[in-house]
């Protein structure tokens, strides 16, 4: 199978908060894509509410052949497939996998941009047990880090409740 054949995750930005308008295409048109949610409560003035809302804002992923890129940015809301050097850019499967994980796991978690400087780690106890990622400093916390390289965001996860082995500089 040619590279060009060959099916890739894809990162695709889309129009604020239109994410779920492209799942729901993207869907009937029979295309696979990953659209990662975080539930949160969220409190109004007269009530409370649990809402599902975008992990990473005016982002959808989708796994296509690149000869099909077209085919998701024909769909309604979608602005442009992430790329550098005018060339569309794969995201990992591996990174496709740990947020997956990440978002099945009871964990808090924010996203941050950009890449805070760390020690490369691996989690080794727990539900999130074989990822690996970079322990990081935010705000006066520590946190284990994942970074989505083709959007520029990274995940963190309170690195108190996890056990982590430092991979940079083992015993």
């Amino acid at each position: 199978m040619s590279l060009e054949q060959e099916p890739l995750w894809y990162a695709f930005v889309t129009r604020p908060r239109h994410e779920k308008k492209v799942k729901q295409y993207l869907d009937l048109t029979g295309i696979e894509s990953f659209l990662p949610l975080q539930r949160s409560l969220h409190q109004w003035k007269d009530r409370r509410r649990w809402v599902e809302a975008p992990l990473f804002s005016c982002y959808i992923f989708s796994r296509i052949p690149y000869a099909r890129r077209f085919d998701v940015l024909r769909a309604p809301s979608v602005a442009r497939i992430v790329s550098f050097n005018n060339k569309p850019t794969p995201v990992h499967e591996q990174e496709i996998d740990a947020v997956k994980r990440v978002l099945a796991a009871p964990q808090k978690l924010q996203v941050v941009d950009g890449i805070p400087p760390g020690s490369r780690v691996r989690i080794t106890s727990g539900p999130l047990a074989g990822l690996e990622g970079v322990l990081a400093e935010h705000r006066g916390s520590s946190y284990f880090m994942i970074h989505i390289e083709a959007i520029g965001k990274s995940i963190l996860i309170d690195a108190s409740e996890n056990s982590l082995l430092d991979l940079d500089h083992p015993k």
